[in-house]
C-alpha cells in the first residue's frame, strides 16, 4: 500500500517552507481572534454574552480552514486532519450558547503548536511519525465531540487486504466454543494485568486461528480472516514483549476481536472482508 507524503520525504521543501510560514501566520491570527473573544466575553460578564461579535470566532475558523486547504495542497493529509479537527472543535464551541473558554482555547493552541513542530521536523528531514501528534489530536477531537478517536486516525494509508504468512509452528485452530472460551478467559486475565503471560497466550491462540483459516482455500472471506487473526497474533505478541502498552485503545481492540471471533464461531466470516478493514488497520 502506498504511504502518504506525511510518512515520506517531501520532495518540494520550498513548498513546505512556504506552507509552514503561511500556516504560522494563519494560526497566530486564529489564536488572537479566540483570545480577543474571550477578553470581550469576560468584559461583558453578567450581561448578554451574545453581545460579543460572533464574527470574531468566524474569522478564527476561517483561518483554520485556510490552513487545512494549504496542507492538503502540498500533500500533507495527516497534518490537515489534525487542523480539521481543531476547526471542528472551534465550530462546536462557537454554537449558541458559546462554550469557548480559556481551557478550550489553550487546547486548540496546543494542537497548533504540535502541528508546527511536526512541520518543522519534516522541513529539516528529521524522522517523525504523525502519530506523535495524537495527544493533541485526541484533545481537540474530544472538544469537537467526535464519535471515533483512535491513533490509527493519523495513519492515513488506503487500506488493502494482503495475505500474511502464518506462523509455521502454530497448531491450526477453528473458531468454536472451546477456543472462544479460551480467548475470553485470557482476555479477562489481560485486562487485569500489564505483564506478558496472558498476551503471549492470546498471541498463540490467534496464530492458531490464522493457520486454521488459511488452511481453508477457495473461500475469500477466510483469507481475510487469516490476515485479521495473524495481525491479532502480532498485536498480542507486541504486548507480551512490552512493546505495546495496555491502554484504553488496546483494550478496545481486544473487545472488538472477541466480537469478531463470536461472529466467526456462528459461521459469519464475511464481516472480516466487508466490515472489518477498520479493525485490521487499527491492529
Amino acid at each position: 500500500m502506498d504511504a502518504p507524503h506525511d510518512t515520506e520525504t517531501i520532495d518540494d521543501l520550498s513548498a513546505l517552507a512556504w506552507v509552514q510560514d503561511e500556516l504560522r501566520r494563519s494560526l497566530e491570527a486564529a489564536h488572537k481572534a479566540m483570545r480577543r473573544y474571550l477578553k470581550e466575553a469576560e468584559a461583558l460578564a453578567g450581561s448578554d454574552v451574545d453581545a460579543v461579535d460572533p464574527g470574531v470566532l468566524r474569522s478564527a475558523r476561517a483561518q483554520l480552514h485556510q490552513g487545512v486547504g494549504a496542507l492538503e495542497l502540498v500533500g500533507l493529509p495527516v497534518a490537515a486532519q489534525l487542523l480539521r479537527a481543531s476547526e471542528a472543535a472551534l465550530h462546536k464551541l462557537s454554537g449558541r450558547p458559546v462554550t469557548l473558554n480559556a481551557a478550550a482555547a489553550e487546547t486548540i493552541e496546543q494542537a497548533s503548536f504540535a502541528l508546527l513542530d511536526y512541520l518543522a521536523r519534516l522541513l529539516v528531514d528529521k524522522p517523525v511519525s504523525p502519530v506523535a501528534m495524537f495527544p493533541q489530536y485526541r484533545a481537540v477531537q474530544e472538544l469537537a465531540g467526535a464519535d471515533r478517536i483512535h491513533p490509527a486516525d493519523l495513519w492515513l494509508h488506503d487500506w488493502q487486504w494482503h495475505e500474511i504468512a502464518v506462523d509455521p509452528g502454530a497448531t491450526p485452530r477453528v473458531a468454536d466454543a472451546e477456543l472462544r472460551s479460551e480467548v475470553e478467559t485470557q482476555t479477562l486475565a489481560l485486562m487485569r494485568q500489564t505483564d506478558g503471560p496472558a498476551a503471549a497466550t492470546l498471541s498463540d491462540l490467534f496464530a492458531g486461528l490464522a493457520a486454521g483459516a488459511r488452511a481453508v482455500r477457495g473461500r475469500g472471506a477466510e483469507r481475510w480472516l487469516a490476515t485479521s487473526w495473524q495481525l491479532a497474533s502480532a498485536f498480542f505478541e507486541a504486548q507480551a514483549q512490552g512493546l505495546l502498552r495496555l491502554d484504553v485503545y488496546s483494550k478496545r481492540i481486544a473487545s472488538r476481536l472477541l466480537a469478531q471471533l463470536r461472529m466467526s464461531e456462528r459461521g459469519d466470516a464475511a464481516p472480516a472482508r466487508d466490515a472489518s478493514p477498520r479493525l485490521a488497520q487499527d491492529l
